[in-house]
């Protein structure tokens, strides 16, 4: 269902927007291959140039600006990193050699791409949960950065500095885990909570303040004894590094530290006894100190982050080599992943992990509601951020009792109706254009806001039962119907079939169902699919037709 362009209009923000990420952020490459990965692939030398489709790889920095859409395989060849994703890109080759690479994707894809690179397989859902609207407060909270003569604008990076990700398969977990908390973040008042989650807190988190002290005063970072991390292990862990790399590390970051350490000692902790200061002394006695997260983080851009996992250590000088005792991985402040994982193991809900490492916060969607309200009348299932008038909920589980008699489905089938808050969050949980009033996937049925439908004078009941046709006939077909054939039948069935012959061919007729770059293209295509189906229930009959739908056999197209 379609809504007109004006008054679709996405709220600021309204619980989700498009996040840039900057690719190959640890490592910049200086020499990239650009390649389509998929149909709809597209390319062009400015932001308003013609696209062009891929017919071979290009190279950069052979061009010096590429800006490209679709899904397309980005490789590293002096690294041999790859990122393979569907979305907005932009490419540049900077003055310094290095290549920038920048991203542009749905937050809630974002959010499923942090959880496949920050969680293990096996997460249980409600830690799943927790770590999705966190790493979506992150996100959503990012400020872009300018963009520079040196660096394209984006909002965030890709390392473990940001929100590690990895583009690619997401499992069922996780996309459970993101479709169920869809747009929900934390709250502190009318503001998004500041948020930080960390690996393994050794069994205290650490006090935000601590780690930044413009941050000291926000109530809900202060540290916390979590019994939950350590009912498994402490994470302890041991770690050596020769003297000679200290010394290398120091020269590239500016410290001025003797050029012969004779011992190193932590001479300051904070309130959770995490190491803040580290003092170098050389022979005479004489002592330079560094920070301990700056050497933390330091020796992890050099040498890799499994060597001083978190600044909770002891550390003392043997042979030429600084060694380090320790406990718990990353900086402490906020989530606990390991403590996190635990809660969930026994039992407590999403809510409770967050209000225990966040003590005070809220979750919702948008600044003025409760998040998701759940209820469920006869068959359907429903949610939304405000309640809904008995009036709608009969609308809808009356469309489904049609829907059913219309076109019963092979098995029990309980459809679910979203009402999203938001045009913008509809556009990120359905990855839908704004112009389109609803969307259905499976048994899913999103709704853009209310607001909307009165907007453009649309009836919220037929478009209702158009969706719920849509999950009668979507959960009986195979994956090998055609995608015209289910479309044309439900607008058949809401007597919506033009009685004209189709103007487009089944394969112009499939292309732009699967991606109409307009809302014409779009109306176009379901008029020829509605128009060829109804040829067929005409010539065939429905017991045959539906065969074709559920078995997904060969269809006669002529």
């Amino acid at each position: 269902m379609l809504c007109s362009a004006l008054s679709c209009l996405a709220q600021q923000d309204g619980g989700g927007r498009d996040i840039s990420v900057a690719l190959f952020s640890t490592l910049p490459p200086r020499s990239i291959t650009v390649a389509a990965s998929g149909p709809q692939a597209w390319w062009a030398l400015c932001a308003t140039c013609r696209h062009q489709s891929f017919t071979t790889p290009l190279h950069i920095p052979a061009v010096h600006e590429v800006f490209a859409g679709g899904p397309l395989t980005v490789r590293d060849e002096e690294h041999a990193q790859v990122r393979t994703a569907d979305g907005r890109w932009h490419l540049r080759s900077e003055s310094q050699g290095n290549i920038d690479v920048v991203l542009t994707l749905p937050s809630e894809r974002y959010v499923a791409a942090v959880l496949m690179g920050e969680t293990p397989s096996g997460e249980p859902q409600e830690s799943l949960r927790a770590m999705a609207i966190v790493a979506r407060t992150i996100a959503m909270r990012a400020v872009p950065a300018r963009s520079t003569s040196s660096q394209l604008p984006s909002d965030i990076c890709d390392s473990t500095a940001c929100q590690d990700m990895r583009l690619g398969p997401v499992s069922s977990a996780v996309r459970e885990a993101v479709r169920s908390t869809a747009g929900k973040t934390l709250w502190w008042g009318s503001q998004r909570a500041q948020v930080f989650f960390s690996g393994s807190c050794g069994g205290t988190t650490e006090s935000a303040g601590a780690m930044w002290p413009e941050l000291a005063h926000v109530p809900y970072l202060r540290s916390i004894q979590d019994p939950y991390c350590v009912r498994k292990d402490r994470a302890s862990w041991h770690a050596e590094i020769p003297l000679a790399e200290i010394q290398q590390i120091a020269m590239r970051e500016g410290w001025h530290i003797p050029s012969h350490i004779a011992s190193a000692q932590v001479i300051d902790r904070t309130s959770s006894l995490r190491s803040r200061t580290i003092a170098f002394t050389d022979d005479s006695g004489k002592q330079s100190l560094v920070s301990a997260p700056a050497l933390r983080l330091a020796v992890g851009r050099s040498l890799g982050w499994n060597l001083i996992r978190s600044d909770a250590y002891d550390l003392r000088v043997r042979n030429g080599i600084l060694v380090l005792d320790g406990h718990g991985h990353g900086h402490g402040v906020g989530l606990c992943q390991q403590g996190a994982t635990e809660m969930a193991r026994m039992g407590r809900s999403y809510r409770e992990i967050l209000a225990f490492y966040f003590p005070g916060t809220k979750v919702r969607v948008t600044s003025t509601d409760e998040g998701w309200k759940q209820g469920s009348q006869e068959d359907v299932r429903f949610a939304s951020t405000i309640a809904l008038k008995p009036p709608l909920i009969e609308s809808a589980v009356s469309a489904w009792k049609i829907a059913k008699s219309s076109f019963p489905p092979r098995e029990q089938v309980i459809p679910e109706v979203i009402f999203a808050p938001s045009t913008e969050l509809f556009r990120q949980m359905t990855l839908q254009p704004g112009w389109q009033l609803a969307s259905t996937a499976g048994a899913t049925i999103t709704l853009q806001p209310l607001s909307v439908f009165a907007a453009n004078s649309a009836s919220l009941a037929t478009t209702l039962q158009h969706e719920m046709l849509h999950v009668a006939v979507e959960m009986s077909t195979n994956e090998k119907t055609p995608l015209w054939l289910r479309e044309g039948m439900v607008e058949v069935l809401a007597g919506d079939a033009p009685r004209t012959p189709p103007s487009l061919s089944v394969a112009d007729t499939e292309r732009l169902l699967q991606n109409a770059n307009s809302r014409h293209e779009s109306e176009a295509a379901h008029r020829a699919a509605a128009a060829r189906t109804r040829q067929l229930l005409e010539h065939y009959g429905m017991s045959t037709v539906r065969g074709w739908i559920i078995g997904g056999s060969s269809v006669p197209t002529d």
